[in-house]
């Protein structure tokens, strides 16, 4: 059995779990937070959530966890049956990681934990995040998915990574970053109607509502 290591706040964790219950897999979760503790070092080596136990031993880092799950979980594929469509797939979920959802986090320690605001942050994210939605536009086929008709990786990378973003873009540039892509806002439509979505978003509105009043 899969035993998912984190928490429901971060985007990450719920990326996998997400995947893990479209996929149909028998996992346990273990809660755990970031470490740069020597015991926790031994399964995330750079200390970050999430993680996995495999019979085989530990992994971190999302996307080698999803290839993993891919690869040995039974259930429905979440890539394209293409060689291509793979890799086009591929393509989305990085461009989506990288321009948009760790590009925002710059501006997060001001707008989440109260931090001066960064004003060179300010100045050099916004070309990123332009960027990033220029490729996501070109790249994505929505009907209704990013990808078309069938439900991949693309859309759960992009459900979790454009959501704290989307709400950085618009206090800081007054700028609707979902909105911006034609077809995106049905797409995340479709998602949050799949039934494992909504059981990952319930846990999260719980579990922020605690984090945000202790914090």
């Amino acid at each position: 059995m899969i035993k998912l290591y984190g928490f429901p706040v971060s985007n990450y964790y719920n990326m996998v779990k997400f995947a893990l219950l479209e996929k149909g897999a028998d996992f346990e979760e273990v809660a755990a937070m970031p470490s740069q503790e020597s015991d926790f070092l031994l399964k995330s080596p750079m200390g970050k959530v999430p993680c996995i136990e495999t019979d085989d031993g530990f992994i971190s880092e999302t996307f080698a966890i999803l290839e993993y799950i891919e690869e040995t979980v039974d259930g429905p594929s979440l890539y394209p049956s293409t060689p291509y469509a793979r890799a086009k797939c591929r393509e989305i979920m990085l461009v989506t990681k990288l321009n948009i959802e760790l590009t925002a986090r710059r501006h997060y320690p001001h707008l989440f934990f109260g931090e001066d605001r960064n004003e060179d942050a300010v100045t050099q994210v916004k070309p990123v995040l332009d960027n990033g939605v220029g490729a996501i536009t070109k790249l994505a086929n929505f009907g209704p998915y990013l990808m078309g008709s069938q439900f991949t990786y693309a859309d759960i990378v992009a459900y979790y990574s454009f959501g704290f973003p989307a709400g950085v873009a618009q206090a800081i540039y007054q700028w609707d970053i979902i909105g911006a892509i034609p077809g995106m806002q049905e797409s995340r439509a479709a998602v949050a109607a799949r039934p494992h979505c909504q059981a990952v978003e319930k846990v999260f509105e719980a579990a922020l509502a605690e984090f945000q009043a202790n914090s």
